[in-house]
């Protein structure tokens, strides 16, 4: 009888606590919430040396190594997920902004065409792609990728931003001021979108509305708009 009771004493105890690969799954995304990537990548490595195919636990393992600045590190673990699931949209569009991020602007072309083929309404994929475009002097392509997430996704702000940002290089300031103020509509504390639209007026002669708007994004809090003030108001 005593010998039954010692051997429950110590298995219970083991089944009560014992940890499936989703409650580390879940123990993770609890650290995320709290900012805590580090942690979170802890739970993510437990929940996948129980269960190597959790598809779920590499992508959200990889965002957490994105948001620490580890990008090979999320590339790796994006890979995993795409090797578990090659239709799933959104890793491909995760995998394409490291890839954005480091500058490999072809292979994330790639993975954003990917992410659109598989989801044709996929507003974000647009919008990187278009961002995409911009930085490899796509002008073209960049404005087409830009209209499509806003006709997919009429409140998006940072379309409308990186939309006037295109027409302003271009020397279209105008066109460029329309779309900024269509980000501010939607955005009111977008301090960047007054900064470019502030420099868009200054060019255009509007001089006092642009000082007006490099003023606003200060008070916003954004510090380096100080010089610019400074430079183009402090006359």
């Amino acid at each position: 009888m005593y010998k039954y009771i010692f051997i429950l004493i110590f298995i219970f105890p083991i089944v009560v606590f014992s940890q499936t690969a989703e409650d580390y799954l879940q123990l993770g995304l609890a650290k995320i919430a709290e900012g805590n990537y580090k942690s979170a990548i802890v739970e993510f490595s437990k929940s996948l040396k129980i269960n190597p195919n959790l598809g779920d636990a590499y992508i959200h393992r990889g965002n957490s190594k994105r948001e620490l600045g580890d990008f090979r590190g999320a590339i790796t673990d994006f890979n995993h997920a795409l090797n578990i699931n090659p239709n799933a949209a959104e890793t491909y569009n995760c995998r394409g902004e490291i890839y954005n991020i480091l500058g490999h602007y072809q292979d994330a072309i790639s993975d954003f065409n990917q992410t659109i083929h598989i989801n044709k309404k996929h507003a974000t994929a647009y919008y990187n792609r278009g961002n995409s475009h911009q930085a490899t002097g796509s002008y073209r392509a960049a404005i087409k990728d830009y209209l499509k997430a806003l006709a997919i996704n009429t409140s998006y702000p940072e379309a409308y931003f990186e939309l006037g940002n295109v027409y302003y290089v271009q020397g279209k300031y105008q066109e460029a001021i329309t779309n900024f103020d269509s980000a501010i509509s939607l955005k009111s504390d977008f301090s960047k979108v007054y900064i470019a639209r502030g420099v868009a007026k200054i060019k255009t002669g509007e001089h006092d509305d642009g000082c007006n708007d490099l003023t606003k994004a200060q008070e916003l809090g954004d510090k380096g708009v100080h010089a610019m003030i400074q430079l183009y108001c402090e006359k």
